[in-house]
């Protein structure tokens, strides 16, 4: 059987149960590798035929029928050659396209040209800036050359303001953001609607921060249900069996994978997904850098370590499907002074780090997410960090979300929401990928570990945040994570206290609720 994979500058095509209107069923993303289940010269005959629909298998074995005309052969192939002549299979396909219907097109391939009044747009340039209000209003976010918008303007108005100076346009991104934009730096764009990209399905968002090598890190997996996430730190650099400073610096990846399997095949077959956090410690630590005195001529030898290493670890786990997504680096925006387990890089640095080893492993594993690490920075720092990041990235080379970490964040008016709404951060974040999915990494409550007499407000708070994120930002939240599980891991209050022993408001109010 062929295999096939997208067209470039494609990603998230629905695969449905019957073709043209059938039940999405899965998606198919940029660089993943398909397969037909058509014999080959039936396959050669739809590849790039408007109308066309094939029976393909995904990556993860998700069987359907997808737009072939959306489709490209994987190079290094033998694609058939169709004779031209009556009565030929070429023939015969020309008959089953013109016998297959034109419309519904499928969801989120509509045309510019074909939608009457509603109009697609894209940016000119690569950072343009989304506003509440037009040439002064706040920021709500940035969008570039890479995403699409709609126009809220009917046909005519839109046409005469795009590319004309001082202009201003409604528009919404293809998450329902409403704002203005400059239009003098727009231009139609005449191709699909890309939908936005639906998160990795599992059972819940709710998830665990854990430590495989913390007394109280591994909790027994039916003891968090019905948690659907478990991030895990795949610390490379740790060798237990050692003592003093001999302890860290280890570069043995096997050695690290069979410390780490049994716990992770444990949480996979308990029904979890796996977030892996490729920190400092998968390669960094122990290995002769100056945290505090790195300069960029410094972050790139580092980076061509830390992708290789990267690139090892991805292989390992590649095609078992054990790992949903890969976060590279943590908190990568903080400020040095207030950095803990987190070392700082600046975002040109941290641009050149994750690009290099997205491709690294993608060279290995071209279907696993790979996000950002959390930032720090709130709203309006992080998100420029961010995006400072992404203009420091080489075009189609782009992570498949944004990660952040809201502490201090939560429902409007709660004890533990000292910095602002949650809201805020979900929208300033969303703005810079959109279309694709958010991924809070860690949150929780700071500082308070042994504060029995706060477990029902912070129950309350945990409870309301999840709300958020449910309610309001259903299918925008890929996962939110708490920190952590245990009292005695760092500064998170946990649901259980140094001891392992559970804290009932916390394992009854939020795991029961």
């Amino acid at each position: 059987m062929l295999k096939l994979q997208l067209k470039p500058d494609l990603d998230g095509l629905r695969v449905r149960e019957a073709p043209v209107s059938g039940k999405p069923i899965g998606q198919i993303h940029a660089a993943e590798v398909i397969e037909s289940l058509e014999d080959d010269t039936t396959t050669a005959g739809k590849i790039g035929v408007d109308s066309q629909w094939i029976h393909v298998k995904t990556s993860e074995g998700v069987k359907g029928y997808t737009a072939a005309w959306m489709l490209d052969f994987v190079p290094g192939q033998d694609i058939p050659v169709l004779e031209k002549e009556e009565g030929t299979v070429v023939a015969a396909t020309a008959t089953a396209a013109a016998a297959a219907p034109e419309e519904p097109k499928p969801e989120g391939t509509v045309h510019a040209t074909e939608t009457g009044d509603m109009v697609a747009v894209k940016p000119t340039i690569k950072a343009l800036r989304l506003r509440a209000q037009p040439v002064d209003g706040e920021q709500v976010g940035t969008v570039s050359s890479d995403d699409v918008l709609i126009s809220l303007e009917d046909r005519a108005t839109t046409e005469a303001v795009l590319g004309v100076k001082d202009k201003w346009l409604h528009v919404k991104t293809i998450f329902g953001v409403e704002a203005y934009t400059a239009a003098w730096f727009l231009e139609a764009h005449d191709g699909p609607i890309p939908e936005p990209e639906a998160a990795p399905a599992s059972r819940s968002i709710w998830g665990m921060n854990l430590d495989i090598d913390h007394p109280h890190g591994r909790p027994a997996p039916d003891t968090m249900l019905p948690m659907g996430w478990v991030r895990i730190k795949f610390n490379v650099s740790f060798d237990p069996q050692k003592q003093g400073d001999a302890r860290y610096g280890n570069t043995d990846v096997d050695y690290t994978y069979n410390r780490y399997i049994d716990a992770i095949n444990q949480y996979v077959n308990a029904g979890y997904k796996i977030l892996m956090v490729l920190t400092h410690q998968a390669y960094g630590e122990g290995a002769g850098y100056h945290w505090p005195s790195m300069t960029s001529d410094r972050w790139r030898d580092l980076t061509a370590k830390y992708a290789d290493m990267a690139k090892r670890i991805a292989a390992k786990f590649a095609g078992s499907g054990k790992i949903t997504a890969y976060q590279i680096w943590n908190e990568q925006d903080t400020a040095p002074e207030h950095a803990r387990a987190a070392v700082p890089i600046p975002a040109k640095d941290y641009g050149h780090l994750l690009s290099e080893t997205i491709q690294a492993i993608r060279s290995v594993d071209p279907t696993t997410k790979i996000i950002t690490g959390g930032h720090v920075g709130g709203p309006g720092n992080g998100s420029s960090y961010a995006r400072e990041t992404l203009a420091n990235m080489p075009a189609g080379v782009r992570p498949d979300g944004i990660a952040f970490h809201p502490y201090g964040r939560g429902a409007e008016g709660h004890r533990f929401t000292i910095f602002g709404p949650l809201t805020e951060s979900i929208h300033k974040y969303g703005s810079i990928l959109p279309g694709k999915p958010l991924w809070i990494s860690e949150w929780g409550v700071l500082d308070h570990q042994g504060r029995d007499d706060l477990v029902g407000e912070v129950a309350a708070y945990a409870n309301s945040f999840i709300d958020i994120c449910n309610k309001q930002f259903s299918g925008q939240v890929a996962a939110a994570i708490w920190y952590a599980w245990a009292d005695s891991m760092d500064n998170g209050y946990g649901f259980v206290d140094q001891n392992g022993q559970p804290k009932a408001a916390m394992t009854q109010q939020i795991l029961k609720r």
